[in-house]
């Protein structure tokens, strides 16, 4: 039998053994060219879709009586008794301050003097034109001492009644003197103080209503008083009734602004609680159309909350589906956009800029997606099964 030098037998097993690694690589190349592609990744998805978009402004306000009052004196003077404080229950007409009368009697004296001289003027002057007229009527007065006498007559009765209107006036000022409750209610302010001196219309008190329907007054800014009109339905809550929720329809917008800059505007209560008081605060929710776009007629568009990645400099991003073709239109691509959003709710968000109505977004797992990536729809086209 032949034999072999050593470095020989080694030369044909190294030969051997690359022969045989080298087939196997050539197997394994093989039978990952054969591999499938993988199939497009199904998405969830929503459509770009048109809405009418509010946002909702809540702005505070109190509860207070229907019926309330700043009240004044009508005549000017010095405070001889105040005879109510802050919180006092008052019935209807009673009396809650006097001024002093000393001047107002005087004048009402004097007009009262000047009403007896003027009714006696009406009696002499009656009895001078009784006289001329039977002279006349004798033939022994002239047509013009008869005129002269019925005109002194008519003179006299016009200062009467000018005298006793002037009488009026000095008792009705004396009895503006006291101030009186216009309704049943309580003592909600107080500003005057005995020997104090008040001018006429100088409010004094201010008079809330007992027993009387409530409503609810709120300050609305300038950008808002616009979006409200009477007879709108708005929504209270009132805090310390444990978020109690009301519905109250706009029953006066103010149509000047006060001193901050606000205008008033009332709402009447449409059922209001039995626990509901004066003075407890109110959450009023106003809703404000919503400008979504730059064109003032632009419809808003709306994709899902889940629809968007948060982006940079207050943008966001959205991927986009593009069908395959028009045919198959379950298959496609992803593009990557970036749009501008505006309000988010709980479930939908505001698009100002970026998509299109009718475009398909993805809806759901959008950290796992990327741009150019094959996608089919969910739900849509014939249903696949893996064996």
């Amino acid at each position: 039998m032949p034999t072999h030098p050593p470095n020989a037998v080694r030369r044909l097993c190294f030969a051997l053994g690359l022969a045989a690694v080298c087939g196997l690589g050539l197997a394994g190349c093989k039978e990952a060219a054969s591999l499938p592609t993988p199939p497009p990744r199904p998405i969830a998805w929503a459509e770009v879709t048109t809405a009418e978009v509010t946002q909702r402004r809540v702005l505070p306000g109190l509860v207070r009586p229907a019926r309330h009052a700043a009240l004044a004196f009508e005549v000017g003077g010095r405070v001889e008794a105040v005879l109510v404080d802050v919180g006092d229950r008052v019935d209807s007409g009673a009396v809650l301050a006097r001024l002093e009368t000393r001047t107002l009697s005087l004048s009402r004296d004097a007009a009262a003097s000047a009403v007896a001289e003027a009714d006696a003027a009406v009696r002499e002057a009656a009895r001078q034109f009784s006289r001329q007229a039977r002279l006349h009527g004798d033939g022994w007065a002239s047509g013009a001492a008869y005129d002269t006498a019925k005109a002194a007559v008519e003179s006299a009765r016009s200062r009467l009644d000018s005298a006793r209107a002037r009488l009026a006036l000095a008792e009705e000022a004396l009895d503006d003197a006291v101030l009186r409750a216009p309704y049943a209610g309580s003592v909600a302010a107080r500003a005057v103080e005995p020997a104090q001196q008040v001018a006429a219309g100088q409010t004094v008190f201010d008079i809330q209503g007992r027993g009387g329907p409530l409503e609810v007054a709120v300050p609305v800014p300038e950008t808002l008083v616009a979006h409200l009109s009477q007879g709108q339905r708005l929504e209270v809550t009132l805090p310390a009734l444990a978020a109690t929720a009301l519905s109250a329809v706009v029953a006066e917008i103010g149509t000047d602004a006060g001193r901050d800059g606000t205008f008033p505007l009332t709402l009447r209560l449409d059922d209001p609680p039995g626990a509901l008081r004066t003075g407890m605060t109110a959450a009023v929710t106003v809703p404000v159309p919503d400008a979504p776009t730059s064109e003032p007629d632009a419809p808003a568009l709306t994709i899902p909350v889940t629809a968007f990645l948060p982006g940079e400099d207050g943008t966001a991003v959205a991927f986009v589906f593009k069908p395959a073709d028009s045919s198959a239109d379950a298959n496609g691509v992803l593009e990557r956009r970036t749009i501008t959003l505006g309000p988010v709710t709980a479930t939908q968000a505001v698009v100002r800029a970026g998509l299109a109505p009718g475009e398909i977004v993805a809806a759901r797992g959008l950290a796992f997606l990327r741009a150019g990536q094959p996608v089919t729809r969910l739900g849509v086209g014939a249903a696949r099964y893996d064996n």
